[in-house]
């Protein structure tokens, strides 16, 4: 009875020793597992998978250890190996056939043998490696996609200064045709009439008409002058936008005028600048011979995110496109169009509607962006 209860007991310890190796084992496998990952995500993939390769043919007692698996897109297949076989060694490990990776230990004959768990344990190392260098593949291309992005983004932004110096410079020859041309003719007659009717006396019957036509020729030249400097100020080429904005609304008579204009606005890319003067040109005239207002705000700055702002807000009757889409007829909605597509131009953004108190509200946002030479 005594020889039985010693045996038994002698089984039990046998048992428990052979678990404990057991559980030792998984352990080591587990710990493997987790300390590849670690070092695969830690590190640089050209760093950490040679590493993480040579531990995994330590793991299995390996001298060479290779790793093939499918690149995207059809490219060649990935091949990774670490160590040098002898004359003597064998294979050790070998995937399945038409498995997706195929892993490969060569080394001693005398090596450990490879039991299923082991099998299992370097399969999961090997999918990580494979899983790593996909991931460190896409990292690549999609840095390789964000300078190409960004590059198109510069090409854009450099035709985009392009596009709008044709513009202005279109303008400014406009404008000097017109200064040349009609401008001087219209002041010519203009001095001609006024000649004329200081020389005829005042009993005369032509002489209301003439005075009538001179004071109408007066006006010509005006609105030729104001049409001039509305062109091409020479305050946008000398100063900046603040400071161009800030003459246009000096000029106003009739009607209050609050401006709030940052003056860092004058050190905003020259196409940028150039674009918000004509949209804020666009909206002062809009409110000036349409809206019938007492009040004029023009706000004009630069937020923390680098975006640029422009809002101009009038107390008159209204000229929102939702509220009133026909107020004021085709050459308003063309204002209106025109003012969004410059906006497009910088990629920004065009609103207008009502005020809060009535009226109408204009906002402009458009990202700043360093021009480059194209």
């Amino acid at each position: 009875m005594e020889h039985n209860r010693d045996t038994a007991h002698s089984l039990d310890v046998a048992e428990m020793r052979a678990l404990y190796r057991a559980a030792e084992a998984r352990a080591a496998r587990l710990r493997f597992i987790i300390e590849a990952r670690s070092l695969l995500d830690a590190q640089a993939f050209e760093t950490a998978a040679p590493e993480v390769l040579s531990r995994l043919a330590d793991f299995a007692g390996a001298t060479l250890a290779t790793l093939t698996f499918p690149s995207p897109q059809g490219k060649t297949p990935t091949r990774l190996a670490i160590g040098k076989p002898t004359a003597n060694d064998t294979m050790l490990f070998a995937s399945e056939e038409g498995a997706a990776l195929s892993l490969t230990l060569i080394g001693a004959p005398r090596a450990r043998a490879i039991d299923a768990d082991d099998r299992q344990t370097l399969e999961v190392v090997a999918g990580q490696l494979a899983d790593a260098c996909h991931l460190e593949r896409q990292a690549a291309e999609k840095q390789a996609l964000l300078g190409d992005l960004e590059r198109q983004r510069s090409e854009l932004a450099a035709l985009v200064a392009q596009l709008i110096q044709a513009q202005e410079q279109e303008r400014q020859r406009v404008a000097l045709d017109l200064h040349d041309g009609a401008a001087q003719l219209a002041a010519g007659l203009s001095y001609r009439l006024q000649d004329l009717a200081a020389r005829i006396g005042e009993p005369h019957a032509l002489k209301p008409e003439i005075e009538q036509l001179a004071a109408l020729a007066r006006r010509s030249v005006a609105d030729l002058r104001a049409a001039i400097a509305d062109l091409r100020p020479p305050e946008l080429d000398d100063l900046g936008v603040a400071a161009a904005l800030r003459t246009r609304l000096d000029a106003i008579d009739g009607m209050e005028v609050i401006a709030d204009l940052d003056a860092g606005a004058d050190r905003w890319p020259a196409s940028t600048g150039i674009i918000f003067y004509r949209v804020a040109q666009e909206a002062i005239t809009n409110a000036l011979k349409h809206a019938e207002a007492s009040r004029l705000i023009v706000r004009l700055f630069e937020d923390g995110a680098g975006q640029a702002h422009l809002e101009v807000i009038d107390d008159g009757k209204g000229i929102g496109e939702a509220r009133h889409p026909g107020i004021q007829g085709r050459g308003a909605r063309l204002g209106i169009a025109g003012m969004r597509e410059r906006l497009a131009l910088l990629g920004g953004r065009f609103e207008i509607g009502a005020g809060v108190s009535g009226g109408t509200h204009v906002r402009v946002a458009a990202p700043l962006k360093q021009e480059t030479a194209g």
